[in-house]
């Protein structure tokens, strides 16, 4: 699996083919690839224009990582609009790469202990001197809500899918997640 990222070039609009019946961005929860699927993982160790390239040209998933290089759904955004313009210009149909944003995600009892967990969060991240705010960009919910948020986050920034990195004890929610 190549593991690259982009800097976004420029911004534009195209229409964004869905991953899921009924026009809904699909969330699922992050994991392995799938054997024999070419797959590009775009962060800040690998952000170049030729890897943005060689994405278009050859993935079949492309997985957005935030990082200090996307630090925000905007950055996401345009990187998305840079990919489609890539994807078109080297004569693929858009329909035929899979965007993908990977978050983090943490599974909440209820709003108070929503509000309680990023707080801790905030808390941790004071202390550890980052040039950005890496939980700014995570999803943190009830599990009712979870999918919802997740799939709002993928309109937003016009990828195909959000899948989940579940953090700690999280985790033991991943069937219930992508029910």
């Amino acid at each position: 699996m190549a593991q690259h990222v982009l800097t976004p070039a420029r911004v534009t609009s195209h229409p964004r083919p869905t991953s899921a019946p009924g026009g809904a961005p699909r969330v699922e929860v992050a994991g392995r690839p799938r054997p024999g699927t070419v797959e590009f993982l775009l962060d800040a160790d690998a952000l170049d224009p030729t890897t943005l390239a060689l994405a278009a040209a050859r993935a079949d998933v492309v997985r957005v990582v935030h990082s200090a290089a996307l630090p925000t759904e905007a950055a996401v955004r345009a990187l998305v609009s840079v990919l489609e313009d890539e994807v078109a210009a080297v004569g693929r149909d858009r329909r035929d790469v899979r965007l993908v944003l990977e978050v983090e995600a943490v599974v909440a009892a209820d709003d108070a202990d929503v509000a309680r967990r990023r707080t801790a969060i905030a808390y941790a991240e004071a202390f550890a001197a980052l040039t950005w705010s890496p939980s700014a960009t995570w999803l943190v919910a009830p599990l009712d809500r979870l999918s919802s948020d997740a799939a709002a986050l993928a309109a937003r920034t016009g990828v195909d899918a959000v899948a989940l990195a579940l953090v700690g004890e999280s985790r033991r929610h991943a069937s219930a997640v992508v029910a």
